[in-house]
């Protein structure tokens, strides 16, 4: 990968400095536009709590935390809920077991899992989850929403959903049954459940110490409750603020992170699978995962996608009126990341070197949320100078 070498990524993120993008080769009021625009935002009320962070070519060009929590200030280390940004930290747990021979992205999920072949789909494979092709979204089963404390009675529950497409014909996002098919892949394949897994091989290798697939109970009083800013978020808001679903292991949707350290994760996926000297996965499993794996109109959101394994692709689609990518008018198909709903984002770009994450607690309508998103990270390009 263009402008890495064996130093750069034994290196590791150095925080305790303020930002310099001079150190990247910025003017050093580069960042000043996007620095505006996070405050503005806060001031506006987009988001009460807020943090951002960009490294460029492995240096921290800006850091910014903000806001209330609990009445006490928002710091660099406040975990946040990061919804469907969880969805790439779970698809690299899968990505490491394909590495290492466990897992074959074309074998059906029931070679590992025999109890999922149930209802017709004995046939849908690993590739198929990663990309939305699998035809169980079961986006209107809130019926399971109260076993999802448990992973043994949700597990059950998910084995029984029946398909809703034959796998492979339509995609159709799947929120949450993405994770669960994953994470029991990884249990049973692995021996360990998925939070563990992650920690276990990611997380503290990373040096992470903020960073949950399944936030400790300890710990709940530091995460922003979430705040509804649309009248469609009111009931999700309510539900992922009650304390047993925000314990609830789901791997499409829990993970509980800070921009710090969720861009840590990123610039190790940038670094081609290394960071600080350890080599969590090999460089061509990362361009594997990053790389397309299907483009075309997603039926439950009913917008183009472009998806990698457990990624989103960036870049304008094919069709105009789709508009612009969520990771902004400059992104391509070397950008990949995820969005959290309504709320945090996680992205990398391979061509310039980029990382960017952004976390906040207040779930805004739709449109509006895409253009918080977008204007952001417009700025973030505007800075580099694309």
């Amino acid at each position: 990968m263009r402008g890495y070498n064996k130093t750069s990524m034994d290196t590791r993120i150095d925080y305790s400095h303020p930002p310099d993008p001079a150190a990247a080769g910025l003017d050093s009021q580069a960042i000043q536009p996007l620095s505006d625009l996070f405050d503005r935002m806060l001031a506006e009320g987009l988001h009460p709590a807020a943090q951002m962070v960009v490294l460029k070519d492995g240096q921290v060009i800006f850091d910014r935390a903000a806001g209330q929590v609990n009445g006490k200030p928002v710091t660099p280390e406040t975990p946040f809920y990061g919804f469907s940004v969880s969805k790439a930290f779970t698809g690299m747990c899968v990505h490491r077991l394909i590495e290492a021979g466990k897992v074959s992205l074309d074998a059906p999920v029931a070679e590992y899992w025999p109890a999922f072949a149930q209802k017709g789909k004995g046939e849908v494979t690993i590739r198929q989850v990663f990309l939305h092709l699998a035809g169980v979204p079961a986006i209107h089963r809130t019926d399971q929403i109260p076993l999802w404390p448990s992973w043994k009675l949700t597990m059950a529950a998910v084995a029984r959903l029946p398909l809703e497409y034959p796998p492979g014909t339509k995609n159709a996002y799947h929120a949450v049954t993405y994770g669960f098919i994953l994470g029991e892949v990884v249990r049973r394949v692995s021996g360990l459940r998925i939070d563990r897994y992650f920690d276990q091989h990611f997380v503290r290798p990373l040096g992470l110490k903020n960073t949950w697939l399944k936030v400790p109970a300890n710990q709940l009083k530091r995460v922003p409750e979430l705040v509804c800013g649309a009248e469609d978020q009111e009931t999700l808001v309510r539900v992922f603020n009650l304390r047993p679903i925000r314990r609830a292991l789901i791997p499409a949707a829990s993970l509980h992170s800070s921009a710090r350290e969720m861009a840590i994760f990123y610039q190790m996926l940038l670094n081609q699978g290394r960071y600080g000297g350890v080599t969590f996965v090999r460089p061509e499993t990362v361009a594997q995962a990053t790389s397309l794996g299907y483009a075309g109109m997603d039926v439950i959101n009913q917008r183009y996608s472009m998806w990698a394994y457990g990624f989103h692709l960036g870049g304008r689609a094919t069709m105009p009126e789709e508009g612009e990518s969520s990771f902004g008018d400059r992104s391509t198909q070397h950008t990949f990341g995820h969005m959290g709903n309504r709320s945090s984002m996680a992205w990398a770009d391979s061509q310039h070197r980029l990382v960017v994450t952004f976390t906040c607690n207040r779930l805004l309508p739709y449109d509006d949320t895409r253009r918080r998103w977008i204007s952001l990270n417009n700025a973030v390009w505007d800075a580099i100078g694309v």
